[in-house]
């Protein structure tokens, strides 16, 4: 009897999962999403791809605060967007977006927190010190916190303290990282209806798990739970009716965009140069990509300046920290070994040996045959020693030369001599 119906109850559980529904779709370069629904849910995941340069991932900027979720998406023209930290007085927890944080921000233990950078960078942090800033890392650009941790390093509170509904089914929002922090997950669990009564905690890390996540958030869940892809509203709200919320994450997707470009817009050389005198060539390009130019002083991996004069090879990287949009000087110190004209060409080459700019960079210089002298002050000529007749008798005076004191200097001789034998002659 016993084992009749526990064969029955396989059977049942059997049944039951096999009416949960996956159905994945491809919706932009990046992005891949699943809509699971059946078996009591009704759940919307979106896989971003971190390491894919055509994606971005954007979060609420203060002004921005307290809107709709397509709002949102609307005004920072994402793909994919949910919503993000809970509030009340403010921000619960720290919320950054475009660099600027949330002045108005309180803790309540929303110390559970992502932040992401231009490039696509991620890390989790715990935050519940730092609600107002600043972030930990000058990289990071947008931050958004909730609580509790979900998962953290891939393991799982054994129990909560809050939100106390965190153990009781209900929508949820979550966002989460894998392992390796190259892929970002999204999930959006619909609840409070008839057959679909959401999420628990532990439903919810199950769930982010079967995608690899070691790393995950619980975000404003009940009636704020929204996911807008491509404009609308992916799931339904338990509210019937969006909710204005105070803070979002939406992922942007920008086709032809490339981690690593440039547009030169300057270059030039010193002039005037001998040989083995090193000469400074120089360009000033545009970052055009996504991931911001480094000096080689910061720990480099950007693009650098190439040349090679047949002999030796020299290479120069950015002078500052160059962020996309702005323009950098790549200043190389050449030192040529022979004179005359060289038509040099160089090349702006990325970490990997690929080239930022297609065309070669052309420097026509000159270098002088001989190495010019140094500057130095001429000694000045000697005193010469001029005669003069006074009234008291014959002197010397010494004195700076003259132009015709340098063009009588025979007759100025002669003078002295005549006035010697005259002193000779008084005093004999």
């Amino acid at each position: 009897m016993h084992r009749a119906l526990g064969v029955a109850l396989s059977c049942l559980t059997l049944a039951s999962t096999a009416q949960a529904l996956d159905l994945w779709s491809a919706p932009h370069a990046g992005l891949r999403h699943l809509h699971r629904f059946g078996n009591g849910q009704d759940l919307h995941v979106m896989l971003v791809d971190l390491d894919n340069p055509e994606v971005a991932v954007v979060a609420t900027r203060p002004e921005d605060r307290f809107i709709t979720t397509t709002e949102f998406a609307r005004r920072y023209d994402t793909e994919v967007a949910i919503n993000a930290n809970f509030y009340g007085r403010g921000s619960c927890g720290l919320a950054m977006g475009d660099g600027v944080v949330f002045e108005r921000a309180y803790e309540d233990g929303c110390g559970a927190s992502l932040g992401f950078g231009r490039a696509n960078e991620s890390s989790p942090f715990d935050s519940l010190n730092i609600p107002r800033g600043p972030a930990p890392a000058t990289w990071i650009r947008e931050v958004l916190s909730g609580k509790p941790w979900l998962l953290r390093d891939g393991r799982a509170p054994t129990a909560w303290v809050r939100p106390q509904h965190i153990y009781r089914p209900n929508p949820r929002t979550a966002v989460g990282l894998t392992g390796d922090r190259r892929t970002l997950v999204l999930l959006a669990a619909d609840g409070r209806r008839p057959g679909v009564p959401g999420l628990t905690g532990f439903q919810l890390v199950a769930a982010l798990r079967e995608f690899g996540v070691t790393d995950a958030v619980n975000l404003d869940g009940g009636g704020s739970t929204t996911m807008v892809v491509d404009g609308r509203i992916a799931n339904h709200p338990s509210d019937r009716v969006e909710r204005s919320v105070m803070t979002h994450l939406g992922v942007r997707v920008r086709p032809g965009a490339v981690w690593w470009a440039g547009e030169v817009t300057a270059r030039g050389s010193t002039q005037d140069n001998g040989i083995g005198e090193t000469r400074e060539l120089w360009v000033e390009a545009r970052n055009t990509g996504r991931r911001p130019w480094r000096p080689v002083t910061e720990g480099g991996g950007s693009p650098v300046l190439e040349l090679h004069d047949g002999a030796t090879s020299y290479t120069a990287s950015v002078d500052r920290l160059t962020n996309p949009g702005e323009v950098g000087r790549f200043t190389l110190r050449w030192l040529p070994r022979r004179g005359g004209q060289h038509p040099l060409r160089a090349r702006l080459a990325l970490p990997d040996g690929g080239l930022l700019v297609a065309d070669a960079l052309s420097f026509d210089v000159a270098v002088r045959d001989t190495v010019k002298p140094p500057p130095s002050r001429l000694a000045a000529p000697p005193a010469v020693a001029t005669a003069g007749l006074g009234l008291g008798g014959c002197h010397t005076t010494p004195s700076g030369p003259t132009r015709s004191a340098w063009a009588v200097l025979g007759v100025l001789g002669a003078a002295v001599a005549a006035c010697r034998r005259r002193v000779r002659a008084v005093r004999g």
